[in-house]
């Protein structure tokens, strides 16, 4: 039960904290393209921002919890201490402090805002290169890159997905067309870089082959194939849906918010097996540790 609890606390969290991180990135890069949707985008962001400090929180407060396996572990002073010395502690601060940026720098409008903003993104996605797997490899001046190049990319396609909903309602659609095919043309250049990154990283921390049939090895593949879903979406948008809009065509908006939506979803979902493969396993484990915990240095 202990287990499942985290599993939630620690998915909720990736999933605000990234959807807030790329708010704050795609504000930057579209907001002066909006006529109309750029201050509710704003304020959807810090509400976000807001919500994933709360959970953020609550993560901390469990983390005593996970590491003893029962409940009791939250009234356990030295369960605290150890994850507030420890590199999870460190992480949670640095993220805490990263979105605290992203809301303030979503309040306001102008340079100093907007800067504000991308440097707390940066700060909140780059704390996952203090724990973790990758931080902990010996391979880890390697990884380090590896690992920020595929959270801020995931960062801002993720993040970019509720303002493209958001702006699909509220701009005219001339309008609308012309930033999602803006947005578009730069998800081409930029969404294969996930995958390589990421195939990157696995590459030097499974030990062989033989682990892709492991527990970690497994969940990878999953994630792989939520992916591919992904791909074909984002495929989809570009090459149907996107020009659809822009010509005007009956059912097109509608037809983009939902496919949209099913990428959100999706995300989600890889957020959740990305919760498990770093709660629970390692890259030279072939199975889960019977203890059903982790040291505290091992996850974020």
């Amino acid at each position: 039960m202990t287990d499942l609890a985290w599993v939630a606390l620690h998915a909720a969290s990736l999933v605000l904290l990234f959807q807030a991180a790329g708010a704050a990135l795609f504000t930057a890069a579209f907001a002066h393209r909006l006529t109309r949707s750029a201050p509710a985008i704003r304020r959807t962001g810090v509400r976000v921002a807001a919500g994933a400090l709360t959970v953020l929180a609550a993560q901390y407060l469990f983390e005593p919890v996970h590491l003893a396996g029962e409940w009791a572990g939250i009234a356990d002073a030295s369960l605290h201490r150890l994850v507030l010395g420890s590199s999870t502690g460190a992480a949670l601060a640095v993220r805490a402090a990263g979105l605290a940026g992203v809301a303030i720098g979503l309040r306001r409008e102008g340079l100093a805002a907007k800067s504000t903003g991308i440097a707390g993104s940066l700060t909140a996605v780059g704390s996952f290169a203090l724990t973790g797997h990758t931080a902990l490899d010996a391979h880890r001046l390697v990884l380090a890159p590896l690992l920020l190049v595929h959270l801020i990319l995931v960062a801002f396609w993720f993040g970019s997905l509720w303002p493209l909903r958001q702006l699909c309602a509220l701009e005219p659609r001339e309008q609308a067309a012309r930033v999602i095919e803006a947005f578009s043309s730069g998800a081409l250049a930029f969404v294969p870089l996930i995958p390589l990154a990421g195939a990157g990283i696995a590459a030097v921390l499974l030990p062989g082959f033989a682990a892709l049939l492991a527990p970690y090895g497994l969940l990878l593949s999953a994630k792989l194939m939520l992916f591919a879903a992904l791909m074909s979406l984002a495929a989809l948008n570009k090459l149907r849906l996107a020009p659809a809009l822009g010509r005007g065509e009956p059912g097109a908006l509608l037809r983009f918010r939902r496919s949209v939506a099913a990428e959100y979803i999706l995300i989600c979902a890889v957020f959740a097996v990305t919760a498990v493969l770093t709660g629970f396993f390692s890259p030279a484990q072939t199975e889960r540790d019977p203890t059903g915990s982790t040291p505290a240095t091992a996850h974020a």
